[in-house]
């Protein structure tokens, strides 16, 4: 009887709460006192009176090994896990976002001060500094809005993030991207002298529309609305994800997963033209244009330059060339045109 109470207490409050909407929604990442006990309301917004009532549950992370930098990564799956533990009822909120990034320092982690050994690195930026300028800088390298871009920074010269910018000309190099972007900073004063210089390291994520794949798709396969839907995600900066307005129509390059995002190359356009075709190819010089029939050598998808080979009765009267594939049965050789 005691089991059918509970159940029935825990439909009762989500009939109660059905207009309300419970969401915890992880942070990208957090200061914590060192030996302080992280809870679900260290690392999580809560949103809604239900994801309030849980804001006491403890995230355990002592089984997460830490990077270089001392940040501990905890995921929705290892949210979930520690809220199933604490109260098998959680279920009736939505967990978003994720994953976020825990460090524990040694004081309020609005006082640490940042040095060599424990730099506090990813507090906000505060108007006029290097870490402000520098945030805006990747956020144009990338073309998105600074909302739409997270920037963690991982290492940096001491100092250097938070020195004053007025009346200071700055110069911001991209010294390499890979997993973390690499910047070489240098802020000149009036006089050309330089005042500082050092170089400063950050993991930057985009949140940005994406296709993920609704099904498996095979290979060669052309894709269609059913196979995607577009969701809003981040994604490492790095990332090349497909054009979501041109997904449709196009091609799989290989075997694609259901729950996937669609990568740039995981797709292209179909062959237009394949080998052994005859072709209509326009021939394009400074002072003439003709039309002959040639035959493809090989398959070509619109955009692709490739073989040809012109149809004549003998061997002997038969030329190769090379043109690009402009369509289905279409495309186009440009000579004679010289550099400017």
């Amino acid at each position: 009887m005691r089991t059918i109470i509970t159940i029935l207490i825990g439909l009762l409050a989500g009939v109660t709460l059905a207009g309300e909407s419970s969401t915890i929604t992880l942070r990208s990442t957090v200061l914590v006192g060192t030996g302080q006990p992280v809870t679900l309301a260290d690392v999580a917004v809560l949103t809604g009176d239900e994801a309030k009532r849980l804001a006491d549950t403890a995230i355990d992370l002592t089984a997460v090994n830490a990077d270089p930098a001392g940040w501990r990564k905890i995921d929705a799956q290892g949210v979930r896990e520690a809220l199933e533990s604490a109260n098998p009822l959680w279920g009736a909120v939505q967990l978003r976002g994720g994953p976020c990034y825990v460090r524990s320092v040694a004081h309020d982690p609005q006082l640490v001060e940042e040095s060599t050994d424990h730099p506090n690195l990813d507090r906000p930026a505060a108007p006029g500094t290097v870490r402000e300028l520098a945030e805006q800088w990747i956020a144009g390298v990338f073309k998105a809005p600074l909302r739409d871009v997270e920037v963690r920074w991982v290492s940096a010269t001491e100092g250097l993030l938070d020195h004053t910018t007025t009346k200071l000309l700055p110069l911001i190099d991209d010294a390499g991207r890979s997993n973390r972007m690499s910047l070489r900073i240098s802020l000149y004063d009036a006089d050309a002298n330089v005042v500082v210089e050092g170089e400063a390291r950050a993991e930057v994520r985009i949140r940005r529309d994406v296709a993920v794949l609704t099904r498996d798709v095979r290979k060669r396969r052309i894709l269609t609305e059913g196979d995607v839907r577009i969701e809003r995600q981040w994604t490492d900066a790095t990332a090349s994800p497909a054009d979501t307005s041109a997904i449709v129509g196009r091609e799989a390059a290989m075997n694609l997963k259901a729950g996937g995002v669609v990568g740039a190359s995981d797709v292209h356009t179909s062959v237009a033209i394949k080998r052994g075709d005859r072709v209509q190819v326009r021939i394009i010089t400074p002072t003439v244009t003709a039309t002959l029939l040639a035959r493809a050598l090989s398959d070509g998808r619109p955009g692709e330059t490739i073989e040809f080979e012109s149809i004549a009765p003998s061997r002997s009267d038969r030329m190769r060339f090379d043109a690009r594939v402009e369509n289905a049965g279409s495309a186009v050789a440009v000579t004679g045109v010289t550099g400017r």
